[in-house]
């Protein structure tokens, strides 16, 4: 279709071109002449010094995952303008006191000039690892930002955490934007705490929860079990309960009536059956002397207190159980602070944890299916992806080319492609995730193509009789024109994807910062490499399929308007 619309439409137009349409011309035309005149000759001359210079700058580019100058993680947080405001007081503490601390913060916060609205609710809150969590000790205030804020949503964090604090000193209260995709409060480091012998890990995930707070890069480091709540355990002592002729049955049943309650009867209301239930006042439930003195009435019918039968020891225990695998597992989650990254955060943390001493039955390690084990399967994923797409494509054009040669030599425009991807992601500060190894993997296409032009036109050219070196230089020259507009409209294509122009799409982003930074980098570097791998690896007899032409210099084209001097034979 196109080369019958631009005849069809040619042989009817009768338009002349604007004066900056030939001014670009003649410049176009002086840069093609520089290239071919000037840079080729130089880098054919230096083949070896643009190949070492080529192979430094890919083995850097690569070196910078490793040594964490690019970040990795799995999707990019996009702010959503919701922040959560998590406040826990001491266990214990009345849900009347939770109420209205709760609603005394959510007043000040109703008062910042970017908040649109909020909702807060007292006894229980959102996990960060999913569900709702019922807790008389604890609330939550969810704030929503206005689209058109004046600041971003960072700011309203450390704002809201530093006003809570002066607001509530007497609790904890930790604040987190809403990063993900899919919305809520599950932040990007979650980690799992567990004893593999089912243990109670909580003693050691405090130790956890102190390494992760001081890991730089580590901001609103939260724990699901490392607050404990008071509990005494009973110890019955059988030789005496044998003694006094007490029932321990009924022993146990009286100390859980005091402080659990118990039901002693019922009876008939118009409404339906009510219970009667016997429980200590409140007031008592706080003593550990209160629990000493409980009466209970032995076979014989004489009374005996609880601590003539029985010792009591404090054993303290999470409030919260959470479990994974039937394991008892305790969450350590955190988000990272602007200018780092989630491989940045989770490497200096795990280089850190063996200073921990922990015991061997105790285990630290991502939660599945979270941000970290997404990453890991991400990069393990596309990594493989990306290594299979360079095959099939080096298959591909085996099948057509029916060589290995030449199809070898032009995937030399893909190593230099990782140059520009990854040197983008460094100068724009973005990470190594998800959409941009989407579009690595799609550079591998991108980038061939210019060592398809380069490489097919000066095979053509083989047949009709040049040799190698008078080949390839006239294939730059000749294809320097299509490389060079091939490779700048994918930049112009992928300029809004990297700008992220609409609302919530600064996390793909980094898809169109690694097409463009690759596309430079090919079109560069592949006009340089290329023909030099040509003339190191082409083979050196080729069969003439056309007589051989006279041979003559470079063509040099001129602007319309120019004069065309005679042709030089």
């Amino acid at each position: 279709m196109t080369p019958t619309l631009a005849g069809l439409w040619a042989l009817k137009s009768h338009w002349k071109p604007w004066g900056i349409v030939n001014w670009f011309t003649a410049f176009f035309d002086k840069v093609r002449d520089v290239y071919a005149q000037r840079i080729l000759p130089w880098a054919l001359r230096n083949g070896a010094l643009v190949a070492i210079l080529c192979a430094v700058s890919f083995v850097a580019s690569i070196a910078a995952v490793p040594l964490g100058v690019v970040g990795e993680e799995f999707i990019p947080a996009t702010d959503r303008g919701q922040i959560f405001v998590q406040v826990t007081y001491p266990v214990g503490t009345p849900l009347t006191k939770v109420r209205d601390g709760l609603f005394l913060l959510e007043g000040k916060i109703d008062k910042l000039s970017d908040v649109d609205a909020d909702s807060a609710s007292a006894g229980g809150y959102s996990a960060s690892f999913g569900g709702y969590v019922l807790l008389g000790n604890v609330g939550q205030i969810v704030v929503f930002l206005k689209d058109e804020r004046k600041n971003p949503t960072d700011y309203w964090v450390t704002k809201i955490r530093d006003m809570a604090r002066k607001t509530l000193p007497l609790a904890q209260t930790f604040v987190v934007p809403s990063t993900s995709t899919g919305g809520g409060n599950q932040q990007p480091i979650d980690l799992l705490v567990s004893d593999v012998t089912g243990g109670d890990p909580t003693p050691d995930a405090v130790k956890v929860f102190e390494l992760l707070q001081k890991t730089p890069g580590a901001t609103g480091v939260n724990s699901s079990g490392t607050v404990l709540a008071p509990q005494i355990s009973i110890l019955f002592d059988r030789a005496k309960a044998q003694a006094l002729d007490v029932d321990l049955g009924t022993a146990a049943t009286a100390a859980g009536a005091a402080f659990g309650g118990d039901v002693v009867t019922q009876f008939e209301t118009p409404q339906g059956l009510e219970e009667v239930q016997v429980i200590y006042p409140l007031l008592y439930q706080t003593e550990l002397e209160s629990l000493r003195e409980i009466p209970i009435r032995a076979n014989n019918g004489q009374i005996v207190h609880l601590s003539d039968i029985a010792t009591f020891k404090s054993t303290p225990a999470p409030p919260l159980v959470t479990r994974t695998d039937r394991n008892t597992v305790i969450h350590v989650d955190a988000n990272f602070a602007p200018g780092y990254s989630l491989s940045t955060v989770q490497n200096s943390f795990f280089k850190k944890l063996p200073s921990l001493h922990l015991p061997p039955n105790i285990v630290v390690r991502p939660a599945p299916l979270g941000q970290q084990d997404f990453m890991n399967q991400t990069l393990s994923g596309l990594g493989q992806s990306m290594i299979l797409s360079v095959i099939l494509v080096f298959l591909l054009m085996v099948a057509l080319y029916n060589s290995y040669r030449s199809p070898f030599i032009i995937l030399f425009s893909v190593p230099v492609a990782a140059v520009g991807a990854l040197g983008a992601l460094i100068l724009t500060h973005k990470t190594l995730n998800l959409f941009s190894l989407i579009g690595i993997i799609l550079l591998i296409g991108i980038a061939t193509k210019n060592g398809v032009l380069l490489v097919d036109y000066a095979n053509t050219l083989r047949t009709r009789g040049l040799d190698e070196l008078a080949a390839i230089k006239e294939s730059a020259y000749t294809r320097f024109r299509p490389i060079v507009m091939t490779s700048f409209s994918v930049i112009a294509g992928n300029i809004p994807l990297a700008l992220a122009l609409e609302p919530g799409s600064s996390s793909r982003s980094s898809l169109g910062i690694v097409v463009i930074g690759g596309v430079l980098s090919s079109l560069i570097l592949t006009l340089l490499l290329v023909p030099n791998a040509y003339l190191w690896l082409a083979p050196k007899n080729v069969a003439q399929t056309e007589p051989s032409p006279e041979p003559k210099k470079p063509r040099v084209e001129h602007a319309p308007d120019a004069p065309v001097p005679a042709a030089v034979n």
